[in-house]
């Protein structure tokens, strides 16, 4: 009797240090996968594009941009690694109508010789947007990279430039280490829009979405009107004006209602 309990003790023992040391890495290396790239001389002169390991993260380093040998990781990291810093994402003090959303994976770049870069010149990064379900009806806002400021504890934007044309965000950065994501701005569905002259067309201005987007606008009011605008141009300013959510070329704004209602009630919705 104490001998069968002693060969069970001896193969749960057993079992737990398998799981351990067998299971818990495979289980480390889903929340972060990383890919380096050895930087000689040959490769410094040509400069080198790294791409994450779920291909949606890049980062373009041009000629001569790095001095010396270096290796350089590329990690994709789970953001359960980070999620105490996403639980106090410092919104922007000035709009208090947007909400920011993390997408998909957080990701680090680190020049490892730090004596290979100079800071003189940047680097080029672009984010893919992730693969999102169909049926997803959410509104979708600009999109943008951050990155995390470790000295303040914040995430704070890199100026970049959202395109849906290509699906992807691009920015550049002149720093030789950092944890970047792609954030997008939840903005609001219904609110004032306005009109102003411009260019005579069915066009208009948002404070939300990049040129070149496509919204449909609808009259609240009157559901059967509804007009599809292309954004050209920035505004209306949310600190002088936080319940207007565009700003309608008067073309635009005439086929919802009359220009001499001034401001009126819209649901805008981007063309997916």
């Amino acid at each position: 009797m104490h001998t069968v309990r002693r060969n069970f003790t001896t193969l749960f023992f057993l079992s737990f240090l398998f799981f351990l040391f067998f299971l818990t890495p495979a289980f480390a290396q889903e929340l972060e996968v990383v890919v380096s790239t050895q930087f000689d001389a040959q490769t410094i002169v040509k400069g080198y594009t790294l791409e994450s390991s779920d291909e949606l993260m890049r980062l373009g380093i041009r000629p001569e941009t790095l001095n010396v040998s270096t290796r350089v990781d590329v990690k994709t990291l789970d953001s359960s690694l980070m999620q105490d810093t996403l639980a106090s994402f410092n919104q922007d003090p000035n709009d208090e109508v947007a909400t920011h959303t993390l997408l998909g994976n957080i990701y680090l770049f680190d020049i490892l010789n730090k004596e290979s870069y100079d800071g003189s010149d940047f680097f080029f990064l672009e984010i893919k947007y992730p693969q999102e379900q169909t049926s997803d009806q959410r509104l979708h806002g600009r999109r943008r990279i951050f990155f995390y400021n470790g000295v303040k504890s914040v995430w704070e934007e890199l100026p970049s430039e959202d395109s849906p044309a290509t699906q992807s965000v691009r920015a550049l950065i002149h720093l030789p280490y950092a944890r970047l994501a792609l954030f997008e701005d939840q903005v609001p569905e219904v609110g004032e829009a306005s009109w102003y002259g411009y260019e005579g067309c069915d066009c208009a201005a948002s404070p939300d979405y990049p040129k070149g987007t496509y919204l449909v606008v609808t009259s609240v009011s009157n559901p059967t009107k509804s007009v599809t605008v292309r954004v050209n141009d920035y505004g209306p300013d949310r600190t002088v004006f936080p319940d207007r959510i565009i700003d309608l070329d008067k073309v635009a704004f005439a086929k919802l209602a009359s220009l001499g209602a001034g401001v009126i009630q819209v649901q805008v919705k981007l063309l997916q």
